[in-house]
């Protein structure tokens, strides 16, 4: 069994997945007790072709083919429910952070249950407004609506303790881009022990296009967290 097992998701990412490939293949070969496993959230493009062909002969990173796209809070959950390593993170398939910060995690993890990256702890670093905007809008009103006290929510690097990753996945329901604040509700509730390090992102994705689009899906995202109070109020969180 692998110490630590990372989930890379990853949608459309043709033009970029060389360039992670080679990152996760030089990294892994450094650390051969940890689990890499690539979560294809029913890529259209040339995604799934390019790691299958590249990954040949690799041992300790694999890919998890899903066929329908249902967006990266899928992809991760029906990863983590197949891993059985002590430790399971998550990080952006695109790089947006260094696998560095995958040993901080690790090592926060010790005295935690979960762990999470904070950029505004990290090097300071200029993002699109859009960006900008679509996040710190977010998490100031994930903050005050589940009473949450992280001032980053949704940075794409989180560690877990297996236990904690099962049971956190299992409970989750939401399947926007509010998925991870639901994470951090559901652990706040188990009483879990949260860890954060500094999370600095890297500067070739600093300005490149956002997911999230501001008019688009900030409506979604607030009446997602609405349906976390309901959960929570109704005992969805108990089970």
């Amino acid at each position: 069994m692998y110490r630590a097992s990372v989930i890379l998701p990853v949608y459309n990412e043709s033009a970029t997945i060389e360039r992670t490939l080679a990152e996760v293949i030089s990294y892994a070969k450094l650390h051969p007790d940890f689990y890499f496993l690539f979560a294809n959230d029913g890529s259209t493009d040339k995604t799934a072709g390019i790691i299958t062909s590249t990954l040949n002969g690799e041992k300790n990173i694999a890919l998890l083919n899903i066929e329908k796209n249902k967006g990266k809070a899928n992809a991760l959950k029906q990863a983590v429910m197949q891993l059985d390593s002590d430790y399971i993170v998550f990080a952006d398939g695109d790089m947006a952070y260094s696998l560095d910060h995958v040993d901080l995690l690790l090592e926060a993890l010790k005295n935690s249950d979960v762990a999470i990256g904070n950029r505004k702890m990290g090097e300071n670093h200029p993002q699109k407004t859009e960006r900008f905007v679509a996040g710190e809008a977010f998490n100031r009103l994930a903050r005050l609506m589940l009473n949450l006290s992280f001032t980053d929510t949704q940075a794409g690097i989180k560690g877990f303790t297996k236990e904690a990753a099962k049971k956190l996945f299992g409970l989750s329901r939401i399947t926007d881009f509010a998925f991870d604040a639901e994470l951090l509700y559901i652990a706040k509730q188990k009483g879990y022990r949260i860890s954060i390090i500094p999370a600095k992102v890297n500067k070739h994705h600093q300005f490149g296009p956002s997911t999230i689009k501001v008019v688009r899906d900030s409506p979604g995202m607030f009446i997602s967290l609405l349906k976390m109070i309901f959960y929570r109020i109704s005992g969805k969180y108990n089970e």
